[in-house]
């Protein structure tokens, strides 16, 4: 038995085989200040969610950052135990200590879904710094990931995670309604 993992899509057979992160995705360092794109920072994203917590598209100003574009993913390296992700659906501009990456030769779908794993959380916050801890690229850049070799393989299981983190999304606003429903009842009940 080969690198493998447990589970698999049917019609999948062969090894996954060992690369490093720095081999799948390239780190964007192009920076702007370009006032008619919107801007991100860590506070706009959901912890461990992977979701924006507001409306950005009308967050605009002149603060310098890195662009990034739609199917990017920005990784917060401060403190990394924050799990301050996004995969982009749209261009902006990350404020803040972001790590941009751009997906090469593999599935962006799927390289956000391997950054959310125990694996690669666990190299993340190998970090260095005590007050302001940083996630290291060499160190996270050269660490070897589990990946199958077919982009078909790495599509499905991208998707599979994004229709659950859009599950989960779903569900959680459903709560948050309830949760106001039931606040206005109790105004209203108990004046």
């Amino acid at each position: 038995m080969g690198n493998t993992p447990v589970i698999r899509f049917k019609g999948f057979a062969d090894d996954w085989e060992e690369r490093k992160l720095g081999d799948i995705v390239s780190r964007l360092s192009k920076s702007s200040n370009n006032s008619e794109l919107p801007r991100v920072e860590f506070e706009d994203i959901v912890s461990g969610e992977g979701r924006l917590n507001k409306d950005v598209s009308h967050k605009f100003d002149d603060r310098k950052g890195i662009l990034f574009s739609s199917q990017n993913i920005l990784y917060g390296k401060l403190r990394p135990y924050l799990k301050n992700w996004l995969l982009a659906d749209f261009k902006g501009i990350a404020l803040g200590d972001f790590w941009v990456f751009k997906s090469i030769n593999s599935d962006p779908k799927f390289v956000y879904s391997l950054i959310q794993s125990n694996h690669y959380q666990k190299v993340a916050n190998d970090t260095s710094g005590t007050k302001m801890p940083r996630a290291d690229w060499k160190k996270v850049s050269s660490t070897e990931f589990q990946i199958p070799s077919s982009l078909e393989e790495q599509k499905k299981i991208g998707s599979l995670f994004k229709q659950l983190d859009n599950n989960i999304a779903l569900q959680q606003k459903k709560i948050s309604l309830l949760k106001e429903q039931k606040k206005g009842f109790l105004q209203k009940m108990f004046v």
